[in-house]
């Protein structure tokens, strides 16, 4: 694997995790100008909730069940600029154990535009810096249910990535990316630690861990969230074509405050021009 193909593969795992992790992740390698891929994505995703839903918002008490889809599209500006879409879409069911009702919503949760510049560029690795706005969701909620974000957000991150050719014609990659969220409104502000290592042992084929990790800033305005939560999730990636792949995952949050803690399993299409 040369310098090209390290790059293209940190960018594939980055993406791969984008939609289930709730924005648009600020990959360290830029696409190739006038080039860029798409990603659709789609899950269930399942957890007991008593009082907080995954995002820290006041919720009902039950079974939260959730269809989670989403579509993640960047494209190559120029050698440095890469600019994209990712809109976060999700149905959702509540089983209230309280009520003895089940109560539903589904929309648009939120939609985030992104801009990312690289700022260096080594033979294996790569820096960047993205900015990303997303804009209040569009939903059928209830008090006792929400999906739609309320507020747009800003968000700045940094990411650094390696890919590294291995013996036997194997390949593997690193990236991790520090980033901060200003959220208007009653909701805490948020710091997002992620990392990702890929590993490719044949060709085609590519197994991917990954961690997310979100920790609120405690400044939120009374009954404004402010939750932490930390995610592992898991993939496997089979490239059907040079410009096709195709992927599975499996999604569990380990630990966090103030948030129910769920599941997801999903599956991905790839398409690179």
């Amino acid at each position: 694997m040369g310098p090209r193909r390290a790059r293209s593969g940190g960018c594939f795992a980055l993406a791969a995790g984008v939609l289930l992790a709730g924005g648009a992740a600020a990959g360290p390698w830029a696409q190739d100008e006038g080039h860029g891929q798409l990603i659709l994505q789609a899950g269930p995703y399942g957890s007991d909730v008593n009082g907080t839903d995954d995002r820290g918002r006041t919720t009902g008490i039950g079974k939260l069940h959730r269809g989670d889809a989403g579509a993640y599209w960047e494209h190559g500006l120029s050698p440095r600029w890469t600019v994209g879409l990712a809109p976060r879409l999700q149905a959702a069911w509540l089983d209230d154990r309280v009520n003895h009702r089940t109560t539903a919503s589904q929309g648009l949760a939120e939609l985030g535009t992104f801009a990312r510049y690289r700022i260096y560029k080594g033979d294996y690795d790569s820096l960047s810096i993205q900015g990303t706005v997303n804009t209040p969701g569009i939903a059928n909620d209830s008090n006792r249910l929400r999906i739609a974000e309320p507020h747009p957000s800003l968000a700045m991150s940094l990411a650094y990535g390696i890919g590294l050719p291995l013996p036997r014609g194997m390949s593997a990659f690193a990236a991790f990316e520090a980033g901060y969220r200003y959220r208007p409104g009653n909701a805490a502000d948020e710091l997002h630690l992620d990392a990702t290592i890929g590993f490719r042992p044949i060709p085609r084929w590519m197994v991917i861990a990954q961690s997310f990790s979100t920790l609120g800033m405690r400044n939120n305005a009374p009954g404004g969230a402010d939750y932490a939560v930390n995610k592992v999730q898991f993939s496997v990636v089979h490239d059907l074509t040079d410009r096709h792949s195709i992927a599975v995952g499996y999604m569990r949050e380990i630990d966090g405050r103030r948030v129910a803690l769920g599941q997801a399993v999903f599956g991905s299409l790839w398409y690179r021009y």
